[in-house]
């Protein structure tokens, strides 16, 4: 079977194309003349991300790839990371969702406060902010994940189940179909959007699944950053063949607002030239063409940016 050919999927139709040479044999990395969105244009079939192309799956080949390529700058990369986990106790998306669990948990004291993470992997990301919640809130606290990996998958759901949610299995579009429209205080898209063959679409309904004031929480490789231009093909934020989508602040607050979504939160530091990552926190756009499509939630929830 061969796998799609895509046009931009910030186009999302036909348009010109420059192709790049970052790329490795057989992958075609791609700038769009239109937009200026670096996609890649001829991505696997999405049901090869199951287990082909799984998360854990090619994290290892990367990790081992690199280790050989570059062991020195390896190791040194991955004392940083341990020690900016464990003695600096940096953890930014935790805190970012975490301030956000809260601030709907103080608009809405009574329901059920709903957390989406799409590609949640083995759940950490919900189990963490859950770790550091109020109890009032904990107790009210609803995380599901969203995981395509079939292992990944039922990891999940047993870390999930134990912090009352759940995991469902399949690709983000599928798993957000499952979920009601306008029940949702905040969707998680920590480093998924550059694996995602459909991010336009994928966008779109979460829109439809926030609740009027809910939030998204993105992070993303960094395109636009100084190391990517410093190291090229050897950058960090290119992994072949299951990032196909790479963003700079410009492009992903255009991927936003086609989908009716605005920027609520993209600061100095979200968006630093220094980082590999890129961060921004979306909210509903209710001027866009859009909005008339959702229904309205029956109790909106406010949430602080």
């Amino acid at each position: 079977m061969n796998d799609p050919r895509r046009n931009c999927p910030l186009l999302d139709r036909e348009g010109p194309s420059t192709r790049l040479d970052d790329a490795p044999a057989p992958w075609d990395l791609r700038r769009c003349e239109e937009t200026g969105f670096v996609y890649l244009a001829n991505p696997p079939a999405q049901d090869r991300f199951r287990e082909e192309f799984a998360w854990e799956v090619t994290r290892r080949q990367e990790s081992l790839r690199r280790r050989k390529r570059e062991p020195m700058l390896h190791a040194l990369s991955g004392a940083l990371k341990t020690f900016r986990q464990r003695f600096l106790n940096r953890d930014k998306m935790a805190a970012i969702i975490g301030h956000l669990v809260r601030a709907a948990a103080a608009a809405d004291d009574r329901g059920s406060i709903r957390l989406v993470d799409i590609g949640c992997a083995k759940g950490g990301l919900s189990t963490r902010v859950a770790d550091h919640l109020p109890r009032s809130v904990a107790g009210r606290f609803e995380p599901i994940g969203i995981e395509i990996s079939n292992y990944l998958a039922k990891l999940a759901n047993l870390a999930l189940r134990g912090r009352g949610g759940r995991c469902i299995h399949g690709t983000g579009l599928d798993g957000l179909a499952a979920i009601e429209r306008g029940s949702t205080d905040v969707i998680v898209l920590s480093c998924i959007l550059e694996h995602e063959i459909s991010p336009l679409p994928l966008l779109r309904r979460c829109r439809e699944r926030l609740a009027p004031d809910g939030r998204i929480v993105v992070k993303v490789p960094n395109y636009a950053c100084i190391g990517r231009r410093l190291r090229g093909s050897r950058w960090c934020g290119y992994r072949w063949p299951d990032h196909v989508n790479y963003f700079t602040p410009e492009s992903l607050a255009a991927m936003a607002r086609a989908a009716g979504l605005r920027v609520v939160r993209m600061n100095v530091l979200d968006a630093s030239p220094l980082s590999d990552s890129l961060y921004a926190v979306l909210g509903r756009d209710a001027t866009a063409a859009c909005a008339q499509a959702d229904p309205p939630a029956e109790q909106p929830r406010r949430l602080a940016a």
